[in-house]
């Protein structure tokens, strides 16, 4: 399979949201935390105030201007729909928050932004949210790259983008012979290092421990960090096995890819502590033999002895509907590979093939996951 999501990074994140390394990404989030301010507010106490056009939130001793996301959140404590109340005029949008407001039962979990004497409400969370602060995240990261770990190099996502320059050796991946990568002296931007007031999200490969599978060049591990301070979404690795990755951040060839996630709320903190560092720590750490044995117990491992019987027995684990399966299994047998298409790897194999010939993305999802459950047999 391929995977989109650091393309997609690539592709539409502003030039103020991009950094070179993550030093300076460290230190652009760290700047939003030290100038942060938080605290609990019953609902009921607080009140949307139309000034000069525009909508602004009081709750305690002070004003608060609302970023966009914000006042989202704070329209669906209301019960009202954001989109609609961002088209009326600011008073009346004031008027119809307000209604509502005083009546909203429990207490609010405020996030705001310092700056100038201003101040800037950057989310309004339930009173339970447990944060995560992305700077605290990169910190871990940061200790990775003297293990050789390190952000593949992209090329500029449009003209003109800010710090580009042509890549020397040092930025080149060791395994460039890949068409699209980047290549000596082609010109590259930032890219792999993504944050702003909203979200954060890091792309980070090791090439240092190629992992032979029986194919030419080997596979190389990857893996995807993203969070949300202000509750846009959980903090999620996605780590994965992979064979290139091109110039505008596509990862080719991906499979094992694993998802894990910590959701915003109760003893989250401890979780990102304990059971989030240490897995990825974990990861990172593995030898390319730890995982070049999983994949020969995957092509050593056969579901079945026939297609009718693996059909029937990854159909009863309930991995996909029976139509897909047949067709992930013909897949499988016309893939150039001595790998048996009743063995498990042959049909991940299989699964990945026909996730890349799927059109809707949900539904590429679905098989990517199932994949991940056929690697479970063995992994």
């Amino acid at each position: 399979m391929n995977l989109y999501k650091a393309s997609q990074q690539w592709a539409y994140r502003p030039d103020d949201e991009r950094f070179a390394n993550l030093d300076e990404m460290k230190q652009s989030c760290d700047y939003y935390r030290n100038s942060s301010v938080e605290g609990n507010v019953a609902y009921a106490d607080l009140r949307a105030m139309a000034v000069d056009g525009e909508v602004m939130l009081s709750g305690t001793a002070r004003t608060a201007h609302l970023t966009n996301w914000a006042f989202g959140q704070l329209a669906t404590v209301a019960g009202a729909p954001a989109g609609y109340l961002r088209r009326l005029p600011a008073e009346l949008a004031a008027e119809n928050l307000n209604q509502t407001l005083a009546k909203v039962e429990g207490t609010g979990r405020l996030l705001a932004h310092q700056n100038a004497g201003d101040l800037t409400l950057r989310c309004l969370t339930g009173a339970n949210y447990a944060r995560i602060w992305n700077g605290e995240i990169v910190e871990r990261l940061i200790g990775l790259q003297d293990d050789g770990w390190r952000v593949p190099p992209a090329r500029p996502a449009r003209i003109g983008q800010a710090g580009t320059r042509e890549a020397t050796i040092v930025d080149c991946l060791a395994a460039g012979r890949f068409g699209l990568s980047v290549q000596l002296g082609d010109l590259i931007a930032p890219a792999g290092l993504y944050a702003s007031d909203h979200d954060m999200f890091v792309f980070m490969v090791n090439e240092t421990r190629r992992i032979e599978d029986g194919s030419e060049g080997g596979l190389s591990r990857g893996f995807f960090v993203s969070n949300s301070e202000v509750g846009g979404g959980s903090l999620k690795r996605t780590s994965f096995l992979y064979r290139h990755c091109c110039g505008n951040h596509i990862v080719w060839g991906a499979s094992n890819v694993v998802e894990t996630k910590i959701i915003h709320r109760g003893n989250a903190g401890d979780k990102f502590n304990t059971e989030f560092l240490v897995e990825l720590r974990k990861y990172a750490d593995e030898s390319a033999s730890d995982d070049e044995a999983r994949i020969v117990d995957a092509q050593r491992t056969v579901i079945a002895a026939n297609k009718e019987d693996v059909i029937d027995a990854l159909f009863g684990k309930k991995i996909l509907p029976r139509k897909d399966l047949i067709e992930a299994y013909d897949c499988a047998e016309q893939e150039e590979t001595t790998v048996a298409p009743n063995t498990v790897w042959g049909m991940v194999q299989g699964v990945t093939r026909l996730s890349q010939d799927t059109q809707f993305a949900d539904e590429r999802a679905a098989m990517d996951k199932a994949a991940g459950k056929i690697l479970e047999m063995v992994f």
